[in-house]
This record gives C-alpha cells, structure tokens and sequence, in this order.
C-alpha cells in the first residue's frame, strides 16, 4: 500500500530541493566565471543544429564511410563555439528533434533511430516543441495532445493517460527517449523538451503494439548551456505550481542539469484534488573524442482525485437495432456521481511513485561506425480505489420473447436514481530495457547514399494487477452495489473492499520477457528519390498466473514486422511518399489483462498500414503536411461489457494536414485537421434470434469524432507599441470535435463542440517574462471525453492561468 507523504516530509523535501539548486547554480556560477558559456536563439527558441554530413566523394567510392558521431573533433565546451558544438552533440546523441525554430522542428531522429528531416520521413508526424507546449500552457501530456490532429484524447478513468490514435485505443503506446513507458499513470511535462507523434505502425522501432501510433516524450538534456530557469503558475480553482531548470557546464567535459517541480491544484469538479511533485538530476559526460556518457533519473509522484464523470440517459433500442441514442445526463458540470465515507478523496484516489533511470552510452569508431548503447530501468508503484455510475438512466430496449412468437416488455433501466459500483486495483510495474543501435553511412556509387542500422533490444516486465470489488455497509454480506437518488448522487455510504472469488476479482501477476533484432536502411538515389526498407523480429514470451483461480498461463509470440517506405522529391523543400507497415499487439493487450478471458492460443493481433502523403517546407520554419491512410486491425478483442468482449476486424480510413512554424517573423501557427472513419467490418459474435438486427459490423470504434480541428496562434505585437521583440504577443487557439460514440454498441452519443483558448505574453525585463492563458474563454458547456456509456467527463468551464517566468 502507498503511503502518502507527510506535509514535513514534503517541505523537507522541497527545502533540500531548493538548497540543491542554490548550490549547483553557486557551482556553475564559480565555473562560469572562468569559461563564458553563450547561448544560440533563433525564432525565440534555444537552437540545436543537426550532424553535419561528411564530405561526398568526386569519383566512385565503393563503402566510404561518413562519420556518423556528431561529437567529432568537437572543440572544448568553455568557448563560444565549443558550447554550441557540445549541445548539438548532445541534442543528436539524446535523439532530441533538431534544427528548432520555435513552433518549427527541421528535423527528428525517434522515427527512423536516425538524425534525419522531416521531410525524408516516410511518415506522419507531429513535434510538439517547447515553446508550444510552454505557450498553451501544457501542463502534462493529455492538455498537449489536445491540439494534434488524429489523436482524440479519452478518459482513462481519470487516473491514466489514455488516447485515441487514428481509431486505435492505447493506454500503453508511450515512450521515454524511444524506451518504453507503458505503466498506466498521468505524465507530467516539467522536464520535457519536446512531444513526439507518430502516426500508424512504427514496430520495426518500436517494436510490439503502436498499430495507430507512438508518443514519444524527449526529455530535457544536460547540454552545457547556462540555464537558470524558475516558472510558477497560479489561477482558476487555487492552481499552485514551481518549477525549476538549472543547467551548467562543469568542466570542459561534464554537464548537469537538475529539474524539478511542485504541484498543489483544485479542479472544477467537486472534491477534486491533484498534488504532485518530481525532481530529474541529468549529467553528460564526453571522457574520450567521439565517446558520451548521458544519465538521467527521475523521482515523480502523484496524487489525485479519482473522478469517472456522468452517466448517460435516455435511448431506445428494437430488436437489437439503434432507434435513438442516449446522451450525458445533463447536470451540472462541477458534480460528484460517487461514494466518499469518510470523504470523498479518501475512496476515490491515484497514487502513483515513480523511479527510473537510463543511460546512454554513445561511440563512434575512426572507420565512422556509430555503436549507442542505452540501459533503462523503471518501477511504477501504483494504485487506484474509485467509485463511479455505472448504468444508464432510462435506457429502454425491447426484444422477441424467448419462444420468438412476439415482442417482450420493454425493459427500461431506472431514471431517478443512479446505480454506483466501485472496485480498488493496484498495478504495479517494473521495467528493464537495454537497446544497442549500430549505425554507418556509406556510398556504393557516387549517387547513391546509404544509412544503414542495425540493432537489437532485450527487455523484461514484471507486472500485478489486483482487484476487490466494493461491497456497501458490511463487508461480508453488503450489496456490491447501491443507488442514489439523481438529485444527490454523491453517496455517504461505508463502503468496504472485499477479495471474496468473485468474477470481478483479479490476482493477476504477468513476467514477461522480450529480444528483438532490426535492421534498417535508409538509401538516398540521387537528389530526387529515397527508400526506406527494413524488418524487425520480436520474440515475445509471456508467463501468467492467476492467483484467485490459480491457473497458469503461458504465451510465445515470434513475429515479423516489416516496413517500407518511397520518398520522391520533385523540388527541394517538397516530397512525395508513400509506405506500408506492419505491427502487432499479443493478445494479452495493451496492459497483459486479456489473457484469462481469451484463449491462450489466439493469434496476435495485427495491425497493416497503407499511407501516402505529402510534406513541403513552404517557408524556411513553416511546414506542411497532409496524408491519407488506410489502417486494417484483425483478431481485435472489443469491449463490450467490463468482462466480455469480441474478436473483430477493424479498419479506419482517413486524412491528415498539418501547418506548424513561423508564417512571417511575428506569426507562428501550430494547425491541424483530422478525418477518420473508423469501424467494425466482422465479428465472431453470435447471430441472437430474440435480437435479429443485433450486430457489431458497421459500428464506429469508440472515442473516435469524425472530424477533428485545432488552430492556435501566437502574434508579436511588440512593433505596434514601438517596443523590441518579443515585448508583447497575443495568442489564440480554438479546439474543434465532432461527436463521438464512447463505446462500441454506439447506443450513446457525446456531443460535438469547440473551445476558444487565448493568451497574452509580456516580457517586462531581460530576466523576467509572464503570459496570461485562458481557457474556454466563451466558457462554453461540452463534454470533452469518456471512457465507456456512463463515464462522460465534462469540459472545463472558463479557466485563467497566470505564469510568472524568470531566467537569469
């Protein structure tokens, strides 16, 4: 059981925290006064530069090597040049996005494992920069997620991150620097330098799972850079929030950097509560030419309201077939539908405690082999209790009697009072991962230029999942449930958690190890024509046992995942392409938790990609982007109830633009438009003769708007009022979806809206800046996600957020 820190615990560990970065800024303040350590703006953001390519030769070269390090010859850190060498190193080394300009990201290196354009990347992407993230004032990854095109941002029982990728449901597509972070749990963005999209499948990098796609947090890196950077935000609903970045040179060799944060906030739902706080020391070390060290650990914690939102009401359903759907009960915003004795945040919480290191070792030999290394190990100690509605009010349905001679009673659940349920879960997670990459650049003919990688990764993951239902004023013969008049629907009832064998309940442990070998290669044929082509074998072996029926269960999964990819560049800044790929997702799932309801001997699941798309740099920052795509899911498990679901084909078809950089000097957008059709073609499920017209074929996946939208702006205003740059801007972004089914039986519909956010930025000094965000500033009444029929989670009304920012 997690034991949640004392308010002393607390402020000892914030006064240790402060007094760690005191010293280091007195450290590297010593050091800086023997060494000047500049730093390079460009667009209003640090710019990192990618790897210089080696000379081409004149004549035929058969198997010249390029040097692939960016650390070659690189000049001391202490002089000018030096800094800025030593920090594109390290940003090409830690696979950052490179060639930043503000909004505008040149080039990346999570998709291919290699520093390589955007525009030489056979698919669809999205870079998130910091000052993106920094301008909308993206706390954490699911407010960031919210304006990138194909991705629907979902419920996750609000104690988990949880999204939607072209039509695809993930609580576990997530990754650290390119390393799995797969535990469910909210992530913080305090010491991320950048988020990564990547549409479709990507297992030739990634390995297992991400059939609609990859997130990809890049952390902040100790580059050598002076960094003294202090961030408290405060507003609506008694938001508290520090944050600190400090970053030096130690010597010529060695770079650290600390970053941490503290977070006391309310929500505008009743009783809602979030405390979190981490700190992630970093250090680079460069010990030979052409060799880094990189480390980084993290300490987060996190812990918050546990809130599932409002159920639905009202809908009709004959013979099986949809007459009208149902809708969110329409209440108000800001009430509790659940259980709180002695309170409200003692029953419904998330806790999580979170520890993990890496580290990056990265060579490259005199013959140009670059050899990286990198060594990750995570433990996720985390636990959820909830109480939540979960049936519909006035549902009807009617069906044939059961000698199908006529019609039955229509059935219709209750409409004055909403049923609770409730259930504790711990689900911890402990993750190790070592990945080595080989990399080497080479010619075979004067025109043709290959990247060529080759790697392998190891893993293991050792995970619990637990589960005791709730049972009401007595332990042992209480109700599992109990129903609360609508007006009241918070209900102080005692309320107890039981382990007796139960359907619901879960003893669940899973050990699962995993090798994997890739190779890639990356072949330039002339200025006009590229191709990416490579393969990737994972061998997956899962051991399983179930501690309430004592069963053991075992899986081996050995597979194949290709990927291919055209690229034609009729101009320079514009190229044409077109890929397939292929991924797979055992049938365990996401988080190891099907295994017991599905037969052990069930193929994978898989997922096949046809893309073909466009992308055009039509300014030097100001990118362009469009695709459209078929995704095909088979041998799916579908949800239906919370302990039965269907084996099912899916396919999602869709389309994609994106524009993101600097329009002129003092204009940069971020936009981005999103189509998908996503939907059931078959099922195994069983032809019911009292519900003819019953069928899943043709039903939309869930959480899936048809059409998503999202514009945001940042204008400086600065010339207007005769000031210098950066003086004074003004933002404005609006958020568009359409409605969406939340679950697959299509029986409820969460309505569509738009949102209008905007901004102000001043800096008031050299060293100090604020900016003012707001929030849904029509204040406007929508639902912005769910979970299932009757976990709908309102929109948030109007929100002001004040940031006070200081560099020094």
């Amino acid at each position: 059981m997690l034991v949640p820190a004392s308010p002393a615990r607390l402020r000892r560990s914030l006064v240790s925290l402060c007094a760690l970065s005191a010293g280091l800024g007195l450290f590297g303040a010593a050091a800086q006064a023997q060494q000047a350590l500049p730093t390079i703006d460009v667009g209003g953001a640090r710019r990192t530069a990618t790897r210089a390519p080696a000379p081409r030769a004149a004549g035929p070269v058969r198997a010249s090597p390029v040097v692939a390090s960016p650390s070659v010859a690189a000049p001391a850190i202490g002089d000018g040049a030096g800094s800025a060498a030593f920090a594109a190193a390290v940003a090409n080394v830690g696979r950052n996005p490179t060639d930043v300009k503000g909004y505008f990201a040149g080039a990346m290196s999570t998709a291919t494992k290699t520093s390589t354009p955007i525009l030489r990347v056979p698919q669809a992407v999205t870079v998130l920069t910091r000052q993106q993230l920094d301008d909308r004032n993206s706390l954490a990854l699911e407010n960031a997620l919210t304006y990138v095109p194909g991705v629907t941002v979902a419920q996750g029982e609000r104690n988990r991150d949880q999204i939607t990728i072209r039509g695809q449901n993930t609580t576990a597509d997530f990754y650290l620097d390119g390393v799995r972070d797969d535990a469910e749990y909210y992530r913080d963005l305090y010491n991320i330098q950048a988020v990564e999209v990547l549409k479709g499948p990507s297992a030739l990098i990634f390995g297992r799972g991400g059939g609609g796609g990859v997130v990809n947090r890049v952390t902040k890196k100790a580059d050598g850079e002076t960094i003294n950077d202090f961030r408290f935000v405060g507003g609506s609903f008694a938001r508290k929030r520090f944050t600190v970045d400090v970053g030096r040179a130690i010597t010529d060799t060695f770079a650290v950097r600390l970053n941490a944060l503290y977070e006391h906030s309310y929500g505008f739902r009743d009783f809602d509560k979030l405390e979190r706080w981490g700190v992630n020391p970093s250090f680079t070390w460069k010990p030979l030419e052409n060799t880094f060290v990189m480390f980084n650990y993290e300490h987060f914690r996190d812990r918050r309201t546990v809130d599932r939102g409002v159920p639905s009401f009202g809908g009709f359903q004959f013979l099986g077939a949809n007459v009208y759907p149902g809708y969110p009960l329409p209440t108000d915003r800001s009430t509790f539908f659940g259980v709180g004795n002695p309170s409200v945040r003692d029953v419904n919480y998330a806790k999580i405690d979170l520890d993990r290191a890496a580290l990056v070792i990265d060579h490259t030999t005199d013959f140009g082999l670059n050899i990286r290394n990198q060594t990750s190990w995570a433990n996720y100690n985390k636990i959820y209790q909830n109480t939540f509605p979960d049936q519909t009010l006035g549902q009807m349905s009617q069906q044939l009697n059961a000698g199908l001679t006529g019609l039955s009673p229509i059935a219709i659940t209750p409409l004055n009072g909403v049923r609770l349920d409730g259930y504790i879960a711990p689900t911890p997670r402990r993750n190790v991962f070592n990945q080595t990459d080989l990399t080497y650049k080479f010619e075979t003919t004067p025109l043709i230029h290959h990247t060529l990688l080759a790697g392998m990764e190891f893993g293991n993951q050792w995970s619990f999942t637990g589960r005791d239902i709730s049972r009401f004023f007595d332990p042992f013969n209480g109700p599992r449930r109990i129903t609360t008049p609508v007006a009241f629907p918070t209900a102080f009832a005692p309320v107890f958690w039981t382990n007796f064998a139960d359907a619901a309940t879960r003893r669940w442990t899973t050990n699962l190890d995993t090798a994997s070998g890739y190779v890639q290669d990356q072949i330039e044929i002339t200025k006009y024509v590229e191709i990416l082509a490579g393969v990737r074998f994972d061998s997956f072996n899962m051991r399983f046992n179930d501690g309430v029926t004592l069963q053991n269960f075992n899986r081996v999964d050995n597979k194949f995942s290709p990927r291919f990819g055209l690229i034609v560049k009729p101009l320079e800044q514009l190229s044409l392409y077109g890929t397939y790929s292929r991924s797979f997702l055992p049938q365990a799932g996401d988080q190891f938790n099907n295994l017991p309801r599905t037969a052990a001997s069930l193929a994978p699941q898989g997922f096949e990609n046809y893309e073909l798309g466009f992308k055009a740099q039509v300014l030097p920052a100001l990118l362009l982007t469009g695709a459209i795509y078929e995704l095909n899911r088979s041998n799916q498990a579908l949800t239906l109830t919370a302990l039965t679901s269907v084996l099912a084909n899916t396919r999602t078809r869709g389309a994609e633009l994106g524009l993101t950089g600097y329009v002129t000097d003092q204009w940069q957008v971020s936009l981005g438009y999103g189509h998908q059709d996503a939907r059931v073609v078959s099922t195994d499920a069983a032809f019911n003769p009292r519900q003819p017209f019953l069928t899943d074929v043709g039903k939309i996946n869930p959480s899936v708007p048809r059409n998503t939208f999202s514009f945001w702006n940042r204008y400086d205003v600065s010339s207007f009022f005769n000031a210098g740059p950066g003086v004074l801007g003004l933002g404005a972004g609006v958020v568009y979806a359409s409605s969406f089914f939340p679950s697959l039986d299509n029986r409820v519909v969460v309505p569509g809206y738009a949102r209008i956010d905007g901004a102000v930025f001043v800096k008031l000094t050299e060293n100090i800046s604020g900016q003012l965000n707001v929030e849904n500033v029509a204040d406007a009444f929508y639902y912005a996600s769910a979970h299932n029929n009757n976990n709908i989670m309102p929109g948030a009304p109007r929100s002001a957020y004040l940031t006070v920012n200081a560099k020094f």
